[in-house]
């Protein structure tokens, strides 16, 4: 080969890693492009959807907190009731009753005797007393 052909050759090799480089250099940008491209919409579609904000975490695990403060309430009046020396009077007495006077009468019971209000509060948990009517109106079945 001749001076003149391996520079030729020399050129044509240097050209082609060029091009294979910058071939190389566009594919990686292409990718992180489509990545981001991609976390940005994840992003606005999941947070628009309400799935990842914590907010709606939060919203959440306070209505579940509620409604298992409201469960854990009625328990423990419907074990109040039963504990009672006067339950199977009692028991009796709402069986006499029809259905509605029986939710009314267990209700107006579970009030006047605070089953549902636990210590150191003034009232019952929002839905106890309704919870705690349904389970005392279940043992009087």
């Amino acid at each position: 080969m001749t001076p003149t052909e391996e520079r030729d050759a020399e050129r044509k090799r240097s050209a082609q890693k060029a091009l294979h480089r910058e071939a190389t250099v566009k594919r990686i940008k292409d990718i992180v492009w489509s990545a981001v491209i991609a976390s940005v919409i994840t992003i606005i579609v999941v947070t628009s959807l309400g799935w990842l904000t914590t907010q709606a975490v939060v919203e959440k695990a306070r209505e579940q907190g509620a409604k298992e403060l409201v469960s854990l309430r009625a328990s423990i009046c419907s074990v109040r009731f039963q504990q009672r020396p006067d339950a199977s009077a009692k028991i009796a007495e709402f069986k006499a009753l029809s259905y509605g006077e029986r939710n009314t009468a267990v209700k107006k019971f579970i009030t006047e005797e605070k089953l549902a209000t636990m210590l150191g509060e003034d009232a019952p948990a929002s839905g106890a007393i309704d919870k705690c009517a349904d389970a005392i109106s279940g043992l009087s079945r």
